[in-house]
């Protein structure tokens, strides 16, 4: 039991010998972070607009497909169970 109460009394001591941190110790400084973009080209950006219709385009089809198949397993649950 003494070997309780001496360690208590270490852990306490220790306690009030840390000092407070601040915001900026524990997550640094702050700093501003400047970006460098890229320039594009009027052909880069017409590029990356048909390359974005075209994924648009493909998601809507693929969107369709999935939803005419869903209606079709449906449609034949509904006769293979009612009928």
């Amino acid at each position: 039991m003494m070997h309780a109460i001496k360690s208590l009394k270490a852990n306490r001591s220790m306690l009030k010998k840390r000092r407070l941190k601040s915001k900026d110790d524990v997550y640094g400084k702050k700093s501003v972070t400047k970006l460098h973009f890229k320039k594009s080209t009027p052909r880069d950006l017409a590029r990356i607009r048909k390359m974005m219709f075209i994924q648009k385009e493909k998601e809507k089809r693929t969107m369709f497909y999935a939803i005419v198949v869903t209606f079709l397993l449906l449609f034949i649950l509904y006769l293979i169970f009612v009928l």
